[in-house]
């Protein structure tokens, strides 16, 4: 993240001591990201790396004396990155992915890609490849065979049991439902 997003060398970059401090910004990101997060469960990773870039870039704008201003951003992805983008994702959902997985394959920092991905899609990467895998996952319900421990693998979840109980958080049924009927 030093190097990436601040330029710097992370040597050259020392946080503040800091002892009992209510950061909301903290407590906000281990809410959202960290306190209910399954993080032995694949699926979850590019989550848990999202979240630890945006906590990175916090302490040290935040706890150092780091001076560096954001780039605002205007645009996003160029159509043929993103398309490319897209393409790969859908190729890898069966893999556990991370924030660096997706910035590499856009050829840009982790900080950048994030912002640039949101700025195109309207949402952040892991909002986009659980979404992903759950519509392709969907589809495959209606018209394979496969159980659902081995839909659950195909579209990157580490078990059936997570798989369901997403499932059921987007869809409001199970996907057990679906083959019931």
């Amino acid at each position: 993240v030093a190097e990436q997003v601040w330029d710097r060398e992370p040597s050259q970059i020392t946080l503040n001591p800091q002892i009992f401090v209510a950061d909301p910004q903290i407590s906000m990101l281990y809410r959202h990201f960290l306190l209910n997060g399954a993080w032995q469960e694949r699926e979850n990773h590019l989550q848990m790396s999202t979240a630890t870039t945006l906590l990175l870039n916090h302490l040290i704008k935040n706890y150092s004396h780091a001076q560096w201003q954001a780039p605002e951003v205007k645009g996003g992805l160029s159509p043929y990155v993103l398309k490319q983008l897209l393409e790969w994702i859908d190729q890898h959902l069966h893999l556990s992915l991370t924030l660096s997985d997706l910035a590499q394959q856009a050829q840009l920092s982790e900080y950048h890609f994030a912002h640039m991905f949101k700025q195109s899609m309207q949402m952040p990467p892991h909002q986009y490849v659980m979404q992903r895998r759950l519509e392709l996952a969907h589809q495959a319900l209606h018209s394979s065979s496969l159980n659902l421990t081995e839909i659950a693998t195909q579209y990157g979840f580490s078990s059936s049991s997570h798989f369901s109980n997403r499932f059921k958080k987007q869809f409001g049924y199970s996907p057990s439902q679906i083959r019931k009927n």
